[in-house]
């Protein structure tokens, strides 16, 4: 089957495990759209200016929607949408609560219940005890202490795939603007718990995750990656058509904004590929 990944082009992580590859390339694109979005909150005002927003929703840029649109094609061509080859021949079905933090954020509802059984399903709470739903920082920090999540960190010293996981929430999390000496902490419990699962599937006879990704293109299935060698390059990489999307986008998304015009504020997705199809600015 094949399937496709937003690869930076000069990634300094190898690892091909915890991979989420979209079986279109359309989520490969506005995953690159949404990375992009998620560091730079923004509004994009009726006069097309736009608006810039800390995590705490103040302003604290303004600049022209031509500049922003410069500001994402940096961004985006940093990355080409790679395609891969998968093996999966038994993936377990998840539930997509995770938003954009590990897997097991998501607390034991991750798993779709239909697909597994009674006893199963208590295996699966005893792992995410005492988190029973969706695990939201307060949740951690009123569950554990700093020593109980220091413990958990020692525990991984010498795991390698978990430093790397580690240290890319680590970079996002400097993008966004947070304070990792903070967030580490939550972080390092989202993935002790995304460790823990997938230990549990591979148990289980699983080989991958699988989950109708709802917020990237169309709703089609992408594949998380548990095992080495289950990926294999078909030698096929997108690249980002920076002066086409250039020459055409501030007209688009324009006409978009236009579209809006005497409705209630709203959020709208996939603003910068102004609700079309991004595959037109990838070759």
């Amino acid at each position: 089957m094949r399937v496709y990944n937003a690869d930076r082009k000069e990634s300094k992580f190898n690892s091909k495990i915890f991979r989420h590859l979209g079986t279109s390339p359309v989520a490969a694109a506005e995953r690159v759209e949404g990375m992009f979005s998620h560091q730079q909150h923004c509004a994009i005002n009726l006069d097309y200016s736009v608006s810039i927003f800390d995590i705490l929703g103040r302003v604290i840029l303004e600049k022209s929607l031509e500049q922003h649109l410069v500001d994402f094609c940096n961004y985006a061509k940093t990355f080409h949408i790679s395609e891969y080859c998968i093996i999966a021949n038994n993936p377990l079905r998840l539930i997509d609560l995770w938003e954009d933090d590990p897997i097991g954020s998501a607390g034991p509802m991750v798993i779709d219940k239909s697909q597994i059984s009674l006893s199963e399903q208590r295996e699966i709470q005893a792992i995410f005890h005492p988190f029973y739903s969706v695990i939201h920082p307060p949740h951690i920090f009123n569950s554990m202490s700093f020593k109980d999540i220091k413990a958990i960190k020692r525990n991984y010293l010498s795991n390698i795939l978990f430093k790397e996981e580690l240290k890319k929430r680590k970079d996002r999390s400097h993008a966004i603007g947070e304070d990792f000496n903070i967030a580490q902490y939550q972080e390092i419990v989202w993935l002790d718990l995304t460790f823990k699962l997938k230990k549990w599937a591979l148990g289980k006879g699983y080989d991958s995750f699988v989950y109708s990704n709802k917020k990237e293109g169309n709703g089609e299935d992408a594949y998380i990656t548990l095992l080495p060698g289950q990926l294999k390059s078909t030698g096929i990489a997108l690249e980002f058509l920076e002066d086409k999307y250039l020459s055409e986008m501030p007209k688009v998304i324009k006409e978009m904004v236009d579209r809006y015009r005497g409705r209630s504020l709203e959020k709208v997705y996939h603003a910068l590929w102004g609700q079309n199809d991004p595959m037109r600015y990838w070759k």
